[in-house]
């Protein structure tokens, strides 16, 4: 299963249209079922990244090197 956050720009010219957000969600189940989720800006962040420092980026590059150190 892979999750991303990517930009919209790098998305093709054909859903880059259908997407009016600069960010999407994107997630691959195990069934190979690719799913595309706009982030809206005024969503906010929960949890324990509220009112924080830790950026998307920030997390992603720790689950990255979590995953390597587990290996």
């Amino acid at each position: 299963m892979t999750n991303a956050i990517l930009a919209t720009q790098s998305l093709p010219e054909t859903l880059f249209r259908l997407i009016q957000t600069e960010k999407v969600y994107v997630q691959e189940a195990d069934n190979g079922v690719i799913s595309i989720t706009p982030i809206h800006a005024g969503s906010g962040l929960r949890g324990i990244a509220k009112n924080s420092n830790l950026t998307t980026e920030k997390l992603m590059a720790y689950r990255r090197e979590d995953e390597g150190l587990n290996r």
